[in-house]
């Protein structure tokens, strides 16, 4: 089902050719008439992907030739970019020849080109030919050609008034009460109680526990809260350094706004000494009386919930623990004092949370074809406020007809497969607009309840080329706020950070297929991501190279205590050198090695939290490079005199970055769209960011 990337990267390969970039590759490489072709080619290929997207089932036979398919366009992908990239390089070397020394180089790269040209324009040609051949291939499948016109993502999605994370919970209210007053009431025997809320996965627990969690009676009550995604990993001191963590961030934001605060001399001395985090935890919420929700708990270890709860015991009479879990057993172990099973909403209830999504404006609810439509919809729904919201979804703004057509499809499929409403999920894909569904599917990369950052999507997708321009007025960036606002009103979950439900990371895993995949890979794989170092030394020894890699991510966060070394690091490099996005934030890398110049196609790198002094001039010839991530790199202090060459570069992340100097000639990068921290006296002052007129956020 990795049909969804696979049309997404022939998209991509579609706008480039059709650029003035590819142009002087054509005239370059004598290649015009054989790029026209191919770009026809991938044309017709995307149509027919779109087909087989519609499908969730392929025969043996289909499945042999959407492989040969996919491996011929992402080999042509490949050779574009690399055709491209010599040509800019060649065309650079031209535009700097001024002393002896550089004209010199332009004649030799000159040669070399002049050279390279039979070799480069003989694959081109092997390329289209291979291309068409597997594209006349459909006909013995079946396969058509959909038509490949794009549906607009209407940005009017985003502006409904009523959000799933706005406060308000439908048929719950009493469930949010009864909770609320458990956690008020006084409590004289222990320190700290434990509430369970528990039900299968989509009813609502994590949106029930964050209404509790930021009701203004809960917030005056307790002097100290904290919200931590659990998951399927309960390690006790990671969590207990996550918490830490979150109470720094607290007290900062505190102290800022003046509030007052209680504070006991260890847990200054914290601040002063190199605590491990256990020790740490409990100093911080020493006599204070905290709210700690632990959502998504899957824990059965029973010692590893003694050991993490002996941390708390010492906070204030009155102190509650907060669980969400879908499994029983996880409420006897953590001995909860209270519990509460959610069950599925009321037909009245389910009724009235799927007008709030389904309905454009209250006069569609007076068509009485429609609504009964939509109340045959919602009983299959089984009252599970997820699936009631995606199917809502999915339902807004469509006619009458397309209605009925939905309507069939959510009764087959749900009969199907049992009475399950995963299917139900799965039609709130089938109906995204083709060009989303690519960037839907990545997200299987970022492991369930990760923190997903807004803008490192956008960049990410960015890289591979995911995002469509209508025009050439438009910014890639604006466009693909537009794809995230999209997806968040379907897909995401908006509180205090994006997330993607449980639910949702599992239809978008199966989507993806062999193409992302995380904590391991294969020679399909494309894009992977890792928890930590040794899962990725792990896995290399077992995958020692491969040449279709494009993406590598490390989903840990800045404060993990791991570390890269310098081999793996050149391994790493060497190894995969078809990479688009690299992601070595946290590493502790103090040396960035001098091959990551051989990364022609790099496009995203995120160095960021390492302690970095300098980087390396060969970083200066990733032509390609769109993002540069160097977020508290504290120790950096100048970056590559020729770093301005780097024509292509739109986002430099340069925060925390209190010692460094940017280069001479600043204003070259007129492409530049983020520079979020300029020091002016390390710089020479302000006028040095002039004829940076697409600067854009904050600075």
């Amino acid at each position: 089902m990795d049909e969804a990337i696979l049309s997404s990267v022939a998209g991509s390969i579609i706008e480039n050719l059709g650029s003035a970039a590819f142009e002087q590759v054509g005239s370059l490489w004598n290649v015009k008439d054989d790029l026209e072709q191919i770009r026809k080619t991938v044309s017709t290929i995307k149509a027919v992907l779109q087909d087989a997207a519609e499908e969730q089932n392929h025969n043996n036979q289909d499945k042999v030739w959407l492989e040969k398919l996919k491996e011929a366009v992402f080999d042509a992908d490949d050779l574009l970019d690399e055709s491209k990239y010599h040509t800019e390089l060649a065309l650079r070397q031209k535009e700097t020849s001024g002393s002896f020394t550089e004209k010199v180089r332009y004649f030799l790269s000159s040669i070399a080109v002049v050279l390279g040209r039979p070799k480069m324009s003989l694959k081109i040609s092997k390329l289209s030919q291979e291309l068409d051949a597997i594209a006349k291939d459909r006909e013995k499948f079946h396969r058509k050609e959909r038509s490949t016109v794009k549906r607009i993502v209407s940005p009017n999605r985003e502006t409904r008034p009523w959000l799933p994370n706005n406060g308000v919970v439908v048929g719950r209210e009493d469930e949010k009460n009864q909770i609320i007053n458990r956690l008020l009431e006084p409590n004289n025997e222990e320190n700290v109680l434990v509430v369970a809320i528990v039900g299968i996965a989509g009813l609502g627990k994590t949106t029930l526990a964050q209404c509790v969690y930021n009701d203004d009676k809960v917030d005056t009550h307790f002097e100290l809260k904290l919200w931590m995604s659990v998951s399927n990993v309960f390690e006790v001191t990671t969590f207990a350094e996550k918490l830490v963590n979150g109470i720094d961030k607290d007290d900062s934001i505190e102290l800022r706004l003046k509030k007052r605060r209680k504070f006991n001399l260890e847990v200054l001395m914290d601040q002063v000494h190199n605590m491990d985090p256990l020790r740490k935890l409990v100093n911080k919420i020493y006599q204070k009386k905290f709210l700690v929700v632990l959502d998504d708990l899957w824990n059965e270890n029973c010692k590893n919930w003694n050991d993490f709860k002996s941390l708390l015991i010492n906070g204030a009479k009155g102190s509650r623990i907060v669980i969400t879990t879908r499994d029983k057993s996880v409420v006897d172990i953590t001995r909860a004092d209270a519990t509460h099973f959610l069950k599925g909403l009321s037909e009245d209830y389910s009724w009235s949370l799927f007008e709030k999504f389904a309905f454009e404006n209250s006069q569609d609810t007076k068509n009485p074809t429609v609504v009964d439509y939509g109340r045959e919809i919602v009983g299959k729904c089984q009252g599970v406020p997820l699936a009631i919201k995606s199917i809502g979804n999915v339902l807004y703004s469509k006619k009458p007809y397309e209605w009925s057509k939905i309507r069939d499809k959510v009764v087959t499929n749900v009969i199907e497969e049992g009475g399950s409403t995963f299917p139900i999920l799965r039609l709130s894909y089938d109906y995204l607009p083709s060009h989303l569904k690519g960037c839907f599917a990545f997200c299987s990369l970022f492991p369930k309840c990760f923190k997903i950052d807004k803008m490192t999507v956008i960049q990410l997708w960015m890289a591979h080329g995911f995002i469509q321009l209508s025009n050439d007025t438009q910014q890639v960036e604006d466009v693909a706020d537009e794809y995230f606002k999209y997806l968040l009103c379907n897909f995401f979950e908006w509180g205090y950070f994006y997330k993607m439900h449980d639910l949702y990371h599992d239809l978008a895993e199966l989507i993806a297929g062999s193409d992302c995949r995380l904590d391991n890979l294969d020679w399909k794989t494309r894009h992977v991501s890792f928890s930590s170092v040794s899962s990725f030394t792990k896995t290399l020894s077992l995958v020692k190279a491969s040449i279709k890699l494009r993406t590598i991510l490390f989903t840990h966060d800045e404060h993990a205590s791991d570390a890269m070394d310098e081999s793996t690091l050149s391994t790493l490099i060497e190894s995969f050198p078809s990479l688009r996005a690299l992601d070595l934030h946290g590493l502790k890398i103090e040396i960035m090695t001098n091959s990551i110049g051989k990364l022609i196609h790099l496009k995203y790198l995120d160095l960021s939290f390492n302690p970095i002094k300098t980087l390396p001039d060969s970083i200066t010839a990733l032509l390609n490079l769109q993002t540069l991530k160097l977020q508290k790199c504290c120790n950096l202090e100048q970056l590559p005199r020729d770093i301005t060459k780097l024509v292509s570069l739109r986002h430099l992340d340069d925060r925390g970055c209190f010692k460094l100097r940017l280069p001479q000639g600043l204003w070259k990068l007129t492409g530049l769209q983020s520079l979020p921290l300029f020091i002016a006296r390390n710089n020479g002052g302000l006028g040095k960011l002039n004829g940076l007129n697409n600067l854009r956020g904050t600075l």
